[in-house]
């Protein structure tokens, strides 16, 4: 977050060769996403400008430089899409509405400190539907970039004498084998804007162009609510509030681990978030942070939020400014621009080891990518996160039983010598039930089983000795162990229950289940009671 300490002689020479430097590299995806997305080009420069400066305001992360990016692009293209369609007339204001709703739940995410959680996502999920997003914008601008559609039969022929195809190829091809030492000087998406840009002037020949982007700062527009596309309203923010989130997170982490430094996710979901109700506001994408652009901010001197500030700034000038000059920029260049994101964020590194990873992992990767294309990017995150969760818990729960261990006295090596020698004493009247660990609602089942399968005729000591937490799944488990202990007239104890299991306890009245002479405070009073009632 931004403070007077940011404003320093010795950090903003680097702040502002930094701001510079993603502003160069910023200006052609922003208008690529905005052209892209169906608003327009000036709605991607908007979305630059306001989320940078309100992100860098109030955000958590020093160096984030944020804006349009795919995944945003890709789910705001289907939401502005489906509205129109329906409302024609508002369907445009219902979008831009959905946007600042979104900005509004990151804002709650934020304050309700859930940003720890959404970087919590398995790592397959997150391939497959990074690499779903890349399909999807590949397929999206096919037309644009070769001047022919998905279904042209006559592609082939057609492409061949196509200045599209000509044009698009020859950016592609710039693109992907610009060398590395001279991006540090000029990216190679500048360069293919400029050139596409003179081959037009210069060629006259007819391709779809950009359009002028007006000097004129954009217009507030007030929300619009339709009640009757409410849950789809509400679907489409939460979907947008989930990737800008994502998207800023996984960028804060990427700035940790190269300047060493500690960003607070809360804090970041707070600026992300007031940076996109304000884009909503005045018609702009929605945005989140954008990893290349911020490492290069990084790597250029850029050290404080003021790097951010500035890079919002620079862009609003370049607009009021130049904007004009953008009715001369192809289209087609901005769709070889996209494309060669969408190739890149696919996770080439990940499918080439598929055969090295489980065959879970694997499935789990290609199914979430097969439904972000298939389906939607909301049911493949759902699903997958979900499948991934329970097979965690799964795992979690064959691990917790492990620390469940049912005991005589030939087996209880975690009791002291006077426990063992009491236990010993005693061994043909008593089970001892040790729980160790945390205790989650996976264990319930196998808690209830182990028992089961014991021998009854004994008393059971049910000892908390070690369990730090008992949930309420756990716990009605626990007291269906006792009423059918008690059910068949045997004798059930409980010993050092602590004050965080007895409030789970308490919660379910359990204690009410088992005579108060029953619960001890320590393993050694009850088993004493057992060998004194034996």
């Amino acid at each position: 977050m931004l403070s007077l300490s940011h404003f320093n002689k010795h950090t903003i020479k680097g702040d502002i060769f930094g701001a510079l430097t993603s502003t160069i590299v910023a200006l052609p995806f922003a208008l690529a996403f905005g052209v892209t997305s169906g608003a327009g080009a000036s709605a991607g420069i908007y979305c630059a400008v306001i989320t940078g400066l309100f992100a860098s305001i109030f955000g958590g992360t020093n160096q984030q430089i944020s804006g349009p990016n795919t995944g945003l692009t890709v789910a705001m293209v289907a939401i502005l899409t489906s509205f129109i369609a329906q409302f024609p007339e508002n369907g445009v204001a219902l979008a831009f509405t959905v946007v600042s709703l979104a900005g509004v739940l990151q804002i709650l995410f934020g304050f309700f400190k859930l940003g720890k959680y959404f970087i919590l996502v398995s790592y397959p999920v997150i391939s497959g539907f990074t690499s779903g997003i890349g399909v999807l914008i590949i397929l999206s601008q096919i037309e644009p970039l070769f001047g022919v559609s998905l279904d042209d039969v006559n592609l082939a022929i057609n492409s061949l004498l196509n200045p599209t195809m000509f044009l698009g190829t020859m950016c592609l091809l710039v693109l992907f084998f610009w060398p590395q030492k001279y991006s540090k000087i000029v990216p190679a998406s500048i360069i293919v804007v400029i050139g596409a840009t003179v081959f037009y002037i210069l060629t006259g020949v007819n391709l779809p162009v950009v359009g002028a982007i007006s000097s004129e700062l954009p217009d507030f527009n007030m929300p619009v609510w339709e009640s009757s596309l409410a849950s789809e309203m509400i679907k489409s923010a939460l979907l947008l509030a989930t990737l800008s989130t994502l998207d800023s997170l996984m960028t804060s982490l990427t700035v940790d681990s190269i300047s060493n430094d500690l960003h607070d996710s809360d804090q970041e979901l707070v600026g992300q978030g007031i940076g996109n109700v304000v884009a909503g506001l005045f018609g702009a994408l929605p945005g989140g942070g954008a990893t290349m652009r911020t490492v290069t901010n990084l790597r250029a001197g850029g050290t404080t939020p003021l790097s951010g500030i500035l890079h919002a700034v620079f862009i609003l000038l370049i607009v009021l400014w130049a904007g004009e000059y953008t009715a001369y920029i192809p289209v087609v260049v901005l769709a070889a621009i996209l494309t060669h994101v969408g190739i890149s964020i696919i996770d080439w590194n990940f499918l080439k080891r598929l055969h090295q990873v489980p065959l879970f992992s694997a499935c789990l990767m290609i199914s979430t990518m097969v439904m972000a294309v298939v389906f939607d990017l909301v049911t493949a995150v759902l699903i997958g996160v979900f499948i991934a969760n329970l097979v965690t818990i799964r795992r979690l729960s064959e691990i917790q039983l492990d620390n469940i261990n049912l005991s005589t006295a030939k087996d209880a090596d975690y009791l002291s010598a006077p426990e063992k020698q009491m236990l010993e004493s005693i061994e043909d009247s008593v089970l001892i039930l040790n729980i160790s660990g945390p205790i989650g609602f996976g264990v319930a089942r196998g808690l209830k089983q182990s028992v089961t399968r014991a021998n009854q005729n004994k008393i059971l000591l049910i000892d908390f000795t070690d369990a730090l937490f008992v949930g309420i799944t756990s716990t009605i488990a626990i007291e269906e162990i006792i009423l059918s202990y008690q059910k068949q007239g045997r004798e059930i104890l409980l010993s050092s229950v602590c004050q965080r299991v007895r409030n789970d306890f308490d919660k379910l009245n359990l204690f009410k289940n088992i005579p108060e002479n029953h619960v001890f405070n320590t393993r050694l009073e009850a088993l004493t009671y057992i060998k004194n009632n034996s």
